[in-house]
């Protein structure tokens, strides 16, 4: 390790590493007994399209780490908005967090969580460690994707996705009407501009 990097203040990188939006995840595989595993994590990301893969890393310190290095497939969940209970069932050390669910495995073969916005089945390539972490890196042998907002995570918090509303959207809350193809605001629409704008100057 450099000097510089030994000089690095834990908290405050990590801090500044939350500055960062990701999406949560929770990822999957069977243990040599067939027994299911799983575990959140916002590591992930995509590393190529030809061939598609992607990876997620694990720290070393990890009970589970085990578990992920011995196994030949895991899939990742892509949590939907709805899921941050999920999240935090997942993210528990020690408890059993399939107890209650009903398991069942993907295509690849790796222990299916409902409810998603997307989740990656992956034959296991290829393993680094990279500091602290495992990184592992797997080939994509089966996706899915559905309609549904993704839950996100910045600086320690859960978050949603805001999309920019579109005219029809103002029109369906109130906020604005159309007239000879313009759109205006009503009173309410005016009155919440006020508001925000007021809050801004604050």
């Amino acid at each position: 390790m450099s000097t510089e990097t030994a000089m690095f203040d834990a908290q405050a990188f990590r801090d500044a590493l939350g500055s960062f939006v990701t999406g949560v995840t929770i990822v999957t595989a069977r243990d040599a007994d067939g027994q299911p595993f799983g575990l959140t994590a916002n590591s992930f990301n995509s590393v190529s399209l030809d061939p598609p893969m992607v990876l997620w890393s694990l720290s070393l310190q990890s009970g589970t780490l085990p578990v992920f290095r011995d196994a030949e497939n895991w899939a990742v969940h892509v949590l939907s908005a709805d899921q941050q209970g999920m999240s935090d069932r997942f993210a528990r050390a020690g408890a059993d967090k399939f107890a209650g669910l009903a398991v069942s495995d993907g295509p690849e073969g790796a222990p299916l969580i409902e409810g998603y916005a997307a989740r990656f089945g992956c034959r296991a390539r290829f393993e680094y460690e990279g500091g602290d972490h495992a990184i592992f890196l797997g080939e994509v042998v089966d996706f899915d994707r559905r309609e549904a907002e993704p839950l996100i995570y910045h600086s320690g918090r859960y978050g949603r996705v805001m999309r920019a509303p579109t005219g029809e959207d103002l029109e369906r809350e109130g906020l604005a009407e159309r007239s000879d193809d313009a759109l205006s605001l009503t009173a309410r629409g005016h009155d919440l501009l006020a508001a925000l704008q007021g809050l801004a100057k604050r």
